[in-house]
């Protein structure tokens, strides 16, 4: 009994630090952020930074770059949001990779952006 309490805790630990590497999902809210590279509208006021993270140091090697993207995206938006934000203009990006002696991956994703919120 205790060598099966053992191998369910570990399976357990294992699976609990791969859901705690960063997967957001877009909120309703942040699903109605605009994301834009340039804003020329003069009638929006500026909420500040904002910034969005994808991956994390367990779990992060096991996903793809893509969905990396896809979660570091939500996650900026979701957080413009917060800031009630309408907008967010996306400035960059960072990738962090972790190496290993079978080479690297990509682990991380950041996004930085500044949140807007701009008259309908």
């Amino acid at each position: 009994m205790k060598k099966y309490l053992k191998k369910c805790l570990g399976t357990i630990s294992v699976l609990a630090l791969i859901q705690g590497c960063s997967t957001a999902k877009l909120s309703n809210e942040g699903s109605n952020i605009e994301v834009i590279t340039a804003l020329d509208r003069k009638d929006c006021k500026n909420l500040g930074p904002v910034f969005g993270k994808g991956g994390g140091v367990f779990g992060g090697t096991w996903i793809s770059d893509e969905s990396l993207m896809e979660y570091a995206s939500n996650d900026l938006r979701n957080k413009a949001a917060l800031k009630g934000a309408t907008h967010v203009v996306v400035q960059n990006h960072q990738v962090g990779m972790s190496t290993g002696k079978n080479g690297g991956s990509t682990s991380t994703v950041t996004q930085q952006g500044i949140a807007y919120k701009c008259p309908s």
